[in-house]
């Protein structure tokens, strides 16, 4: 799940929990990260024990592990998110050029304590990956799905507690073979919702080198419409700035061209990580970038990635 906050406090770029079978009952990986304006940092990578599965009811619809607790309140309506642990205080620069893309507790790290409570009420339809007219394939194999949101929240950091109202986009995926990274050269994600009810979301993986569609889906709702949408010009990511950088682009649709401005708000920026056949997933951006669809304005989710970018 992505998370912002509308007055333009903070914003939390990607919280989540993953599993795999081979270590189904044993272990899930977590990531947390808040960023906040000027470029701090407050994340944690690590791998715990599963949290129990059955919510109060008894029913199976909790999802996480150690710190980190996901509940489907009700299917593609309402979640909740809680986080209470300690995470490492780090900023970008220091994160990105220190080269280690998992910072983890006890490894010498300035840590301190924050606690996170969200909750999440669907505001869009949930977009399945090849349901809006795609060029190319998603990751093969691959169920998934996601979905924009409103958020009232509350966060303790620095000893302070912060409520807030903002947006979210969840996200579910299942299956695929996502191991083999040799020929994925960058991608670029972005989604928002409007106070208008307008919304956009798409994705586009960076063409092979001799052009060949990877894979690219859009779609915007539009006076009440779900659109297919195709992305056109597109904000690849050149440069490892956190924030200030324009990352505007324009969606086609039946109905003809519609142009989007952006600029990047927050981010947390990842140096590249082995993956299990060596192949490295490269430099990875997500952040949350701020909004202007004629004349609204809302902030939203970014995730880049690029293999031709060197840090700073």
């Amino acid at each position: 799940m992505w998370v912002w906050d509308d007055a333009g406090r903070f914003g939390f770029p990607r919280i989540g929990v993953e599993a795999v079978g081979a270590t189904w009952t044993t272990s899930f990986a977590t990531a947390f990260c808040l960023a906040q304006p000027g470029g701090r940092l407050l994340l944690v990578t690590g791998d715990h024990e599963p949290v129990p599965v059955e919510d109060a009811g008894g029913r199976p619809r909790v999802f996480g592990a150690g710190p980190l607790r996901f509940e489907c309140v009700e299917p593609f309506t309402q979640w909740r998110l809680e986080h209470e642990g300690d995470v490492v205080a780090t900023d970008v620069d220091r994160f990105l050029t220190g080269g280690d893309p998992r910072l983890r507790l006890g490894d010498g790290h300035e840590e301190v304590p924050v606690r996170l409570e969200v909750d999440a009420v669907a505001i869009a339809p949930p977009w399945f990956q090849g349901a809006h007219e795609p060029e190319g394939r998603h990751v093969a194999g691959e169920h998934r799905h996601e979905q924009l949101c409103t958020v009232t929240g509350s966060v303790t950091a620095d000893g302070t507690v912060t409520a807030f109202g903002g947006g979210a986009l969840r996200v579910h995926r299942k299956g695929g073979d996502r191991n083999d990274y040799g020929e994925f050269l960058g991608h670029n994600w972005q989604s928002a919702h409007f106070p208008s009810g307008r919304a956009f979301g798409f994705i586009h993986y960076r063409p092979r080198p001799d052009g060949e569609a990877v894979y690219r889906e859009g779609w915007v709702r539009d006076e009440g419409e779900i659109l297919p949408a195709r992305v056109g010009a597109t904000p690849w990511m050149t440069d490892t700035r956190s924030s200030g950088e324009d990352v505007s682009f324009t969606l086609v649709t039946a109905r003809g061209e519609i142009r989007i401005a952006g600029a990047t708000f927050v981010s947390c920026l990842r140096p590249p990580r082995p993956t299990e056949t060596g192949a490295a997933f490269p430099l990875l951006q997500s952040g949350i970038a701020r909004y202007r669809w004629g004349d609204e304005e809302a902030f939203g989710m970014i995730e880049r990635s690029a293999r031709d970018v060197t840090p700073d």
